[in-house]
């Protein structure tokens, strides 16, 4: 799959912020929990070299999202947030996407996941096969799985 990201500008917010309202949704059915917008998302404009909101694009149609940020204080990249659209899944469009982000900030990463979220826990495992990982099962406001790894500068 040749799934591609791309910034998003600002212009599109409204549009980003529209699908995570999808995502959200989503979110919050499967954990059975209310998920409401951050209004954070106004930060991946504003402060540049620590957060990027791209586009998942595939054949020119933009089909998902990822929100990386980086984390200061313990020198590592974050996905913040990760969807494509139910229609554009199981191609692997997400998982090309999601390789794209990590080639494109090389470095120390973090990636978690809610240990109720099956699919995105499989999901993820997939994505990083190409990396070798260390992973924990941590408890802060739920319970999470965490991959940490390092993405090589090329």
């Amino acid at each position: 799959m040749t799934a591609v990201i791309v910034a998003v500008p600002f212009a599109e917010k409204p549009m980003l912020a529209a699908m995570m309202d999808d995502y959200l949704a989503e979110m919050a059915a499967l954990l059975q929990l209310t998920v409401a917008f951050d209004p954070r998302l106004d930060r991946y404009w504003s402060e540049p070299g620590e957060r990027w909101p791209y586009w998942i694009v595939d054949d020119g149609e933009k089909v998902g999202f990822v929100l990386v940020r980086y984390d200061r204080e313990n020198s590592r990249f974050e996905v913040a947030e990760f969807f494509v659209v139910p229609q554009s899944r199981r191609r692997g469009i997400g998982i090309a996407a999601a390789r794209a982000v990590l080639r494109r900030h090389p470095g120390q990463w973090r990636i978690t996941q809610r240990e109720r979220n099956a699919n995105a826990i499989t999901f993820w495992h997939r994505v990083l096969a190409i990396y070798s990982f260390d992973e924990r099962t941590t408890a802060t406001d739920a319970v999470r799985r965490e991959q940490r790894f390092t993405v090589a500068v090329k």
